[in-house]
């Protein structure tokens, strides 16, 4: 026997049902911000850790053989207001003790930890004519390296170039930053800024600012490839060193990197080359410093990259101990590398890696095995290009 429903009834039943979704989905939609507590305003927020081990057959101290934490970092992205949006960066790194003048270093500062806000930065949103504002704490935008967080890091470390020239643990400052993407036939965009000078290669007592800018270029050089050229100018105040001042320190880069990524699968082939120079000029020094870097990374297979690097980092200042005095001296530095990652996701890895640096014509020495883990949990940013 049939049964046939009221067309009433069935409209009736539907208006009921809506309405108690509706009903439903109120609560998490219309609450009152007046307590601060709407989880509406949240900004999303991702964590990304770094664990390490490693160790060092010319080493055999502690800060070279040894399992821990190498950084944690905590990320806000939000958006403020129309008019503009927010990141902040906490990062959670270890300090490692070092050794000087033969004694050994304190353990409880092998174990120290540090907390550094190293972006807190506000964005301007629909400036017309292409046109870009950023205030606040971030990344200094010179070359290619400086601007990325440890964890995009194609090896383990910075290369030496950068360790030696630009700052063991980047280059973040206090200012304001302004770009513009330039009318060319291809993609180009400038950007000029002035900060604080904090950085440990400035002197943050002196009141003047530093200064700097970079340009890129990017061409599509094939359907799937692109051909990026940069320049980068930084100049400031130096820091002082044993209580002389430095003078005038100018910094010059230049960067190139090509992309290509197999058109006919996902997750296919892929290879990224990288290569940075570092032209250092203080106005008191001796010696014609210099440090480059050539980073060669291939995907072998879907979650599979290998990774090729070298650089130096020439007329390094650092001191000697000659008879119970410190001493000024310049070393060269050469850096060998080449790394094995597995990456089933854009959210984990884990990285076999060997390095090899050496001094010329000196017995520092250091041959080393890392193995590191990168896992990152919730919404994150991307990285750049």
């Amino acid at each position: 026997m049939n049964i046939r429903i009221p067309a009433a009834i069935l409209a009736a039943s539907a208006i009921l049902a809506l309405g108690g979704a509706a009903a439903a989905a109120e609560p998490a939609a219309s609450v009152s911000t007046v307590t601060g507590i709407s989880s509406l305003m949240n900004p999303a927020i991702s964590v990304n850790a770094l664990f390490l081990g490693e160790t060092s057959a010319d080493d055999d101290g502690h800060d070279a053989n040894r399992i821990g934490l190498q950084e944690a970092e905590m990320q806000f992205t939000s958006v403020v207001d129309p008019f503009w949006t927010a990141d902040l960066v906490v990062a959670y790194h270890q300090e490692i003790g070092h050794h000087h003048d033969g004694e050994e270093a304190d353990a409880e500062d092998e174990a120290a930890f540090a907390t550094d806000i190293e972006v807190a930065r506000i964005r301007a949103r629909g400036l017309p004519a292409g046109l870009g504002l950023v205030l606040g704490k971030d990344y200094l935008p010179f070359g290619k390296h400086v601007p990325l967080h440890t964890h995009q890091f194609a090896f383990v470390r910075a290369p030496v170039a950068v360790r030696s020239f630009l700052g063991d643990h980047g280059l973040t400052e206090v200012g304001a930053r302004a770009e513009a993407t330039v009318p060319l036939p291809w993609y180009s965009e400038a950007v000029v800024y002035a900060v604080n000078g904090d950085a440990e290669i400035f002197d943050a007592h002196d009141r003047d600012l530093v200064w700097g800018a970079h340009w890129t270029q990017t061409w599509d050089v094939a359907p799937t490839a692109t051909l990026e050229l940069g320049g980068s100018l930084l100049h400031g105040p130096g820091a002082h060193h044993e209580d002389e001042p430095a003078g005038g320190l100018d910094i010059y880069g230049v960067d190139l990197t090509y992309k290509w990524i197999s058109g006919a699968r996902s997750h296919g082939p892929a290879v990224v080359w990288t290569s940075e120079l570092i032209l250092p000029d203080p106005e008191h020094t001796e010696g014609d410093p210099l440090g480059w870097y050539s980073h060669l990374q291939a995907r072998l297979h879907r979650n599979w990259w290998a990774g090729f690097g070298a650089g130096q980092a020439a007329d390094v200042t650092g001191h000697v101990d000659v008879d119970g005095e410190e001493v000024e001296t310049l070393a060269t530095w050469n850096e060998y590398r080449v790394n094995l990652t597995f990456a089933p996701s854009e959210y984990s890895a884990l990285r076999a890696e060997i390095s090899q640096l050496d001094e010329d014509g000196g017995d520092a020495d250091d041959l080393r095995f890392s193995l590191q883990w990168n896992f990152t949990i919730g919404s994150h940013p991307a990285h750049l290009y």
